[in-house]
């Protein structure tokens, strides 16, 4: 059963993170990303009234997670949730990405821009045939290119791990070594680059290692089950990472090293442990039906490219990549497809590849439909 054919992309702008997870492929339009000079292999953009880098950075780099790139090139803001309408922005047109932490590079490539280097390539379609949606990068197939001399080609993992830590998950017991408490500017919120300074946990101070790297995170809840009204545990909700270079007793510092969302006073930490990407992607066999309980950010509604989190998990059969279909009151009507991206003994977290329309906590879920 297809999902609807008039689909709608919803961007739902809770920072997901995660929302985080709201992507915008869209071009910059008029009378919205206006003031576009080119400058070499820069872009100078100028501030509109309700632009945020976010925005900015999902319409100019197609995708809004590399928001820090257009921040760590424009100096003068101080604070990044903080950007004023007539200032000048200064926006890379190539951003250079590394493979991923704890993997080699399977090939050096030449720096592409950044549309190039996020941006699938679209599939062709046969006559009357359904086009396909176009995915987030982490997701997306490798772009091929079409000019210079053939490279080797790269296999992209079905799920990247990035993609998967970013997700968060429902958790019942949260263990925290530390919180951030602030740093050395003026600022109370930080991104990848930063120095933070932090307050370590009495319990777990002395397993705090120079070098070592940290998860930070900010939990929300409890998660009360929408049809049963039980707790099904608090929402973690992943911010970046931080690797420690000062400890002293209880005081630390670190720099955070990756972003997926802007840090704050009261962030937590705890060991960073790498996610595994997904390499296949799964129908099951077998039908297991359930709801979904939560949403990143606590959103009312999802739609395409954000994350949700429904009521099963490892103990009822399900793995990361498995397809979920979210349905209305009939089976057989789909409201949306997604994708597990990591699993808990009872829930799981799940990426909304595409989407009818909006749907929300207490929808159906269920691995198959006639």
């Amino acid at each position: 059963m297809k999902i609807k054919k008039s689909l709608s992309i919803i961007t739902l702008t809770g920072v997901l993170i995660i929302n985080a997870a709201s992507y915008s492929f869209s071009q910059p339009s008029e009378g919205n990303r206006n003031g576009e000079v080119k400058e070499g292999d820069t872009s100078v953009y100028t501030i509109i009234k309700g632009d945020t880098l976010w925005d900015i950075s999902g319409d100019f780099l197609k995708n809004p997670f590399l928001w820090p790139n257009i921040w760590e090139n424009n100096k003068y803001i101080k604070n990044p949730d903080l950007i004023f309408p007539g200032k000048k922005l200064i926006i890379p047109s190539v951003i250079v990405t590394g493979p991923e932490s704890g993997q080699e590079a399977a090939t050096e490539e030449a720096p592409v821009s950044a549309a190039e280097a996020t941006l699938p390539e679209q599939a062709a379609t046969e006559p009357g045939e359904e086009a396909p949606l176009l995915l987030p990068p982490d997701i997306a197939q490798p772009h091929k290119r079409t000019a210079g001399p053939a490279a080797p080609s790269v296999v992209k993992p079905a799920i990247a791990a990035n993609t998967i830590e970013a997700g968060g998950h429902i958790i019942n017991n949260i263990e925290s070594y530390g919180v951030i408490k602030g740093t050395r500017e003026d600022r109370t919120i930080f991104a990848q680059g930063d120095i933070v300074y932090l307050d370590l946990s009495k319990v777990h101070a002395n397993k705090v290692l120079l070098g070592q790297k940290f998860t930070i995170f900010r939990t929300s809840g409890p998660v009360i089950h929408p049809i049963t009204k039980k707790t099904s545990g608090y929402l973690f909700t992943p911010i970046g990472v931080v690797e420690i270079n000062r400890l002293q007793g209880y005081d630390a510092s670190g720099m955070i090293i990756r972003s997926y969302n802007y840090a704050s006073i009261g962030d937590q930490i705890q060991p960073y442990i790498p996610a595994q990407p997904v390499n296949e992607i799964s129908k099951s066999s077998t039908e297991i039906e359930g709801y979904i309980i939560e949403a990143q950010e606590k959103s009312a509604l999802s739609a395409q490219y954000s994350v949700v989190y429904v009521d099963k998990g490892a103990a009822d059969g399900i793995i990361p990549g498995t397809i979920l279909y979210v349905t209305g009151d009939r089976k057989d009507d789909v409201i949306a497809e997604l994708r597990v991206l990591s699993v808990q003994d009872n829930t799981s977290a799940a990426f909304v590849k595409k989407s009818a329309e909006p749907f929300g906590t207490g929808s159906k879920v269920t691995t198959v439909i006639k």
